[in-house]
């Protein structure tokens, strides 16, 4: 009664082995098949790239037309011509009038000087600060946590496997 046991468990174990053999074997074939239509596309791609490529052709040259000039009458267009308005033109002797009435203020007046404009700074950031790319991709630390969390499913995969 126990060989059979043991029989029975080792058939189990035997389905296990020759079920993951099986899909590993798939994995396989479908790996060769996917090198294989790259292969074929790459193959494709340069045949395509081929007979793109000019072939060179027998021209034939014909005499260059001589230019001839062909007088064209020329048509005459409607422009229509600015609406005039009732706009007052001051000549160069009417300002003195209002520089007498002022009493010359334009001697007093101080020339206005150009004020720096302000840029937006991103939100959060100091005023005077500068902005810089943040990096991009996996740093050192991240990736020793990658390394060591791959390591700690190696391990508990292989204590489950010798548990069985």
């Amino acid at each position: 009664m126990v060989d059979e046991y043991e029989e029975e468990e080792e058939g189990g174990q035997n389905r296990l082995f020759v079920t993951l053999a099986i899909a590993l074997i798939g994995l396989l074939v479908l790996g060769l098949l996917g090198v294989g239509a790259v292969f074929i596309i790459r193959q494709n791609i340069d045949q395509q790239d081929v007979a793109a490529q000019p072939s060179p052709t027998l021209l034939i040259r014909l005499p260059n037309p001589t230019a001839t000039l062909v007088p064209v009458a020329k048509i005459p267009t409607n422009t229509p011509m600015p609406t005039p308005t009732n706009t007052p033109v001051l000549g160069p002797d009417s300002n003195k009038g209002q520089e007498a009435a002022v009493g010359n203020k334009q001697e007093n007046t101080p020339t206005p000087k150009p004020a720096p404009t302000r840029t937006p700074a991103p939100s959060g950031a100091p005023a005077g600060a500068t902005t810089v790319v943040p990096e991009t991709g996996f740093g050192g630390f991240e990736a020793a946590l990658i390394a060591v969390g791959l390591a700690a499913v190696l391990f508990i995969a292989r204590r489950l496997r010798m548990s069985m």
